[in-house]
């Protein structure tokens, strides 16, 4: 054995750099994922996260072994396990993708980075998203993402060298079995079990082909509200967030079907063009936040504009609490939290306004909400989930503040109330209008709303627009938007007048694209 493969988030073997390079290398490979404790007691894990690694990996190592390759799984610490293992089998070179995480992950792998240097172990780290380490100019982003995603996807491995994927005799102990969500100490009720997504690549490749051949023809007006979301949405975004599939891999087929289309005659074709069009763009987008991340990462720790610091947020802990539990007295809000925690999915419009109520009408400082809402996640992207909560927050400062009415939600979203009904049998004997006027009329025997949304909301624009009005903070947004804002391309880097660009900045930045994709 030379070479150690170790898995972080990308469990497949289609279009894998690090896979890839790893098999570049003379002998054997280790192919190895740490289930690391330090990551089992994060704030930001959930029974979901450890569920999908689980499945996702024993899926890949069920494929493996059909190609006469191996996967071993060991509990313990990532730099603790790497030194076991050269104590017992030595090894010259360590290959992972290059990973955009939170403060933990960026933390661990600074320690093996330091590690690999003090034990003359060769650290490669190959990119496996359009995300770009060190970017210095995010004019030129447009441009990298382009050449990466036309690239095209690697192709799998073929079975003989997935046969150089072994585990030698001498280590085989340090291996944990059987390895389940349950196991680890985490468990998902019966309904959550049967309601979440499967995490696999094959079931990564079937979610492709279902979207892209059938439920992307709902895809254009079918995102935004929770009764069709969950059909109309690409589900993709939870297979990305894992590494079953590249978002390469999806560009890659996604282009081909626009082109198939293209040439057809079908009446369907034109429909299907325009969802898939807008869906290219998110694409790009889901690329666009996690690089914001990547840049910048002590995001999960403050805020890109500092100056929204001072904010004042609330301290009651009781709001915090009905805000976790599902219980606002606001009945989407509380409907889609319930929903969240029983199925890991949420459409990005709820998610949207889930944030804004809380932060902009309960006052709660989006750092309080973050981890909470990242273990409701199936889909759990850290670059995605932390850039979104600041920017629905407004403390981002280059966007259009938008504080979402729950109640004009219902009338937008769910104006039957199918959803709310669902999620909150107790809301069943009321009519959709009484459901929808809840915060002039209480509901007898519901919850009254935690606060008054209008004056709240209100007082907080109010709050917000003070403190942008400052020279201060319209300085700090200006570097903002320099190092992290949304770029069209060559025309508008052409354009030097500064209200142009902020007005299509506010565009670009309000007009979100429907995370999860």
């Amino acid at each position: 054995m030379t070479t150690i493969w170790w898995l972080k988030k990308d469990f497949r073997l289609h279009d894998n750099p690090a896979l890839t390079e790893a098999l570049a290398g003379d002998g054997n490979v280790l192919a190895l994922f740490v289930v690391e404790p330090s990551a089992l007691t994060s704030p930001e894990t959930s029974a979901f996260h450890v569920a999908a690694w689980t499945e996702a990996a024993n899926a890949l190592r069920s494929t493996l072994q059909q190609a006469t390759g191996e996967l071993l799984i060991v509990h313990g610490e990532v730099v603790e396990t790497l030194s076991k293992i050269l104590s017992i089998a030595p090894f010259t070179r360590l290959v992972s993708h290059e990973e955009i995480g939170s403060e933990r992950t960026f933390t661990r792998d600074k320690e093996v980075a330091k590690w690999c240097q003090k034990n003359n172990i060769v650290w490669k780290e190959p990119r496996q998203t359009a995300v770009f380490r060190a970017l210095k100019d995010r004019n030129q982003r447009t441009l990298y993402w382009n050449k990466w995603m036309g690239s095209g996807p690697l192709d799998r491995p073929a079975n003989t060298a997935l046969g150089r994927l072994v585990i030698p005799a001498s280590i085989n102990h340090l291996g944990i079995s059987p390895f389940t969500h349950e196991n680890l100490g985490f468990r998902l009720d019966a309904r959550q079990q049967r309601l979440k997504q499967r995490v696999t690549e094959a079931d990564a490749e079937a979610t492709l082909t279902d979207f892209l051949e059938h439920r992307s023809f709902g895809y254009q007006g079918g995102i935004s509200s929770p009764n069709s979301a969950a059909k109309a949405g690409s589900r993709l975004s939870v297979h990305l967030a894992w590494g079953t599939i590249t978002g390469r891999r999806v560009y890659f087929a996604l282009l081909k079907r626009m082109h198939d289309l293209k040439q057809s005659d079908d009446t369907s074709a034109a429909r299907f063009s325009r969802s898939l069009s807008i869906f290219s763009a998110r694409l790009h987008w889901r690329d666009h936040f996690i690089q914001r991340l990547e840049t910048e990462p002590n995001m999960e720790l403050l805020p890109l504009n500092l100056a929204y610091e001072a904010i004042e947020t609330s301290d009651d802990p009781t709001l915090l609490q009905a805000w976790v539990d599902g219980k606002t007295g606001f009945p989407l809000v509380d409907a889609c939290i319930r929903s969240a925690q029983t199925t890991g999915f949420l459409n990005f419009r709820m998610r949207s306004m889930i944030t804004s109520v809380a932060c902009h009408a309960m006052r709660l400082d989006w750092r309080d909400i973050m981890w909470p809402m990242a273990q409701w996640w199936a889909d759990y992207e850290p670059g995605i989930h932390i850039s979104q909560i600041q920017m629905q927050a407004g403390v981002v400062g280059i966007n259009t503040l938008r504080t979402y009415n729950p109640a004009k939600q219902i009338l937008d979203q769910d104006p039957m109330t199918h959803f709310i009904k669902h999620w909150i049998p107790e809301l069943r004997q009321y009519t959709p209008e009484d459901i929808a006027a809840h915060q002039d009329h209480p509901l007898p025997g519901y919850i009254q709303p935690v606060v008054n949304w209008k004056e709240s909301s209100a007082a907080m624009r109010a709050d917000f627009y003070a403190i942008r009005s400052r020279p201060e903070t319209k300085a700090l947004a200006q570097a903002v938007f320099k190092k992290h804002g949304s770029r069209k391309g060559p025309a508008q880097r052409k354009t030097s007048n500064k209200a142009t660009k902020k007005k299509t900045s506010n565009k670009q930045d309000t007009n979100q694209m429907e995370l999860p994709i």
